[in-house]
Formats: C-alpha cells, structure tokens, sequence
C-alpha cells in the first residue's frame, strides 16, 4: 500500500460511500490475521444507521474464529484500479438475514488511492453541469485590451441571457396556444382576456435579466473528478479569461440532483478542440480544485458516483 496521506479519507459519509461500492460491485477483500493467514471475505452490507457493516462469514472455522480475536485486523483489496485498505476490531458473528456472518464498526478512516489522483467521469449530455465563474470589472488601470475583452464579455452574457428569456416566451406562448384549443368557449373568453393583461404588462415592462448574473461565464463541465474537472468554451470572447495559472475564487459548480458547490480553482490547461460544425470555436479548459471543504468533497464524489452508477463505465 502506498504511503499517501492525500488518499486517507476521513468524512463519514464519503467512507460509508465508497464501503457500499464495494458492495455494489461484490468486491472480494484480504483480511491479515498476522503470520500467513489471510481470511478472504465480502462485504455484504453497510448499515449506516447502525455505524456496522456485515462481512462474509467463511468456510474454515479456524479463520472464522481466529478474524474475531485478532486485534486490529488489516482489510486490503483493489477495485478498478483503486487501492483500498482499512482496520477493524471489534468484530463479532452475527445472523444476518438469517445466515452467520461478521458485525464490525464501519471505520474512521479509509485509505482509497488511486495511481491516476482519483477517478474521473464524463458529465451526461442530456443532464449538463455547469461551471459559473464570476467576472471581475477591470480596473481603471487595466490594460485596453482586457477592458475591451471585457465588454464584449458582457455584451455576450446579456444578449445569451435575453435569448433564454425570448425562449422562454416563446414556449410559453405556445403552450398557451395548444391549451387554448381545448378549452370551451365560455373559458376561451376568459383565457385571452387574462392573456392580453399579460402581454400588455410585458410590453410596458420589457422582461430583463438577472443583475446578478450578468458578470457570470457559465460553461458546461466535460468531466470531473475529486482532483478537478475540465469544461468546454464554445465562446472565443471568454477564451482571454481562461488561461493556464489563472486561479477563481468563489466559483459555483452546478451538479444536477446534487445542488451547488462553491469551489476555487486554477486553471492548468487550455487546448483547441475540433467539433462537427466547420470553422466553429472550440476550447477544453482542464482545471485543479483548490481547498475543498468536506461537504463539497462529499457532495462532488457522490454525484461522480451516481454518473458512474448510471453509465456502468468508471472512466479511469
């Protein structure tokens, strides 16, 4: 086993995690009951609730009692690639499910190193996430061209974002418009009565965009691991801001059914990627995660987590 500190997990619910992949997958593990026997088991349940998990019980009763009055037994295996190791006392037979098998307390720590610096997957196409960075107004002493780089920066954001709001006119028009075909005559009435308040309040207060999210470059993530993620810029406006060293503070990572992390960043590489379109700007933007709070190591390793469960692909 490697001797890397960086790979010793800590945080409860990601230890609790990654025990029940092992569980998932049927994982075989190697307990060292010291000299040369080694007793070879299976996790088969992790009952958070309870704070246990439920090893295999074995076929040598010589194993079986001598894993109970080891002290500090050494579990070790390897899934996909990944180093894993932990130790347990305190174990004891139980019946689980109506058959022998092993209690022990789920571990404080959980040593999981990967020799590729953690796993990574690719985000789904039909459920994006999303990378929002903040901006910042240049200063008076800024450079003309980074002035200039910035304002059309602005102008890009606002006119994406009035093209969301137009779209968003648009299909609600048209459900509008299906609705109203079905609807008797006394309700059709009414409907285009209440229709034309709102498009009359429309036209007098023209719909504009949220203030607080006009300085915000949002790009789609490409993948992502608990090191870091790559995104991709289809914008060569936003290019100027995105070079290798810059470093983002106070950052939002948009992970569909796993809310928003904030996170810092900095960016380690920039390439030029072809796409189906000829002639079409675009750029792979690979980043570092910097000072990752647990929470947000929890949350990011679950949602990578799910994305793996989903595709039934670990991305190494």
């Amino acid at each position: 086993m490697d001797n890397d500190d960086s790979a010793m997990l800590h945080n409860k619910a990601m230890i609790t995690s990654n025990l029940s992949m092992l569980v998932k997958n049927k994982c075989m593990i190697s307990a060292n009951l010291g000299g040369k026997d080694t007793f070879l088991t299976a996790i088969v349940a992790v009952l958070h609730k309870e704070g246990t998990m439920i090893l295999d019980f074995g076929s040598s009763d010589f194993l079986n009692k001598k894993l109970i009055s080891t002290p500090r037994v050494k579990f070790q295996t390897g899934f996909n690639g990944i180093q894993v190791a932990f130790t347990a006392d305190k174990i004891s037979q139980v019946k689980y499910q109506g058959e022998d098998a092993f209690s022990l307390p789920i571990p404080s720590s959980l040593y999981w190193y990967n020799r590729r610096e953690y796993y990574r997957v690719s985000t789904p196409i039909s459920t994006p996430s999303i990378c929002e960075i903040p901006l910042q107004e240049p200063k008076s002493d800024a450079p003309s061209e980074y002035k200039q780089a910035y304002n059309i920066a602005m102008k890009t954001i606002r006119d994406g974002l009035m093209a969301e709001i137009h779209a968003e006119i648009v299909a609600e028009q048209q459900a509008f418009i299906k609705a109203y075909a079905k609807m008797s005559v006394e309700n059709k009435i009414k409907a285009k009565l209440e229709r034309q308040e709102i498009e009359a309040e429309r036209e007098a207060n023209p719909p504009e965009p949220d203030e607080e999210l006009l300085n915000l470059v949002r790009l789609h993530l490409h993948d992502i691991s608990l090191s870091g993620f790559s995104m991709t810029n289809y914008n060569e406006y936003f290019s100027v801001f995105l070079t290798k060293g810059t470093i983002y503070d106070n950052c939002n990572l948009i992970l569909p059914g796993f809310g928003t992390i904030n996170v810092s960043f900095e960016i380690m590489m920039k390439r030029r990627i072809e796409t189906h379109k000829t002639g079409e700007f675009a750029e792979l933007v690979g980043t570092k995660l910097l000072g990752m709070r647990q929470s947000a190591e929890s949350a990011v390793l679950r949602y990578v987590q799910e994305v793996e469960r989903q595709s039934g692909v670990l991305n190494l």
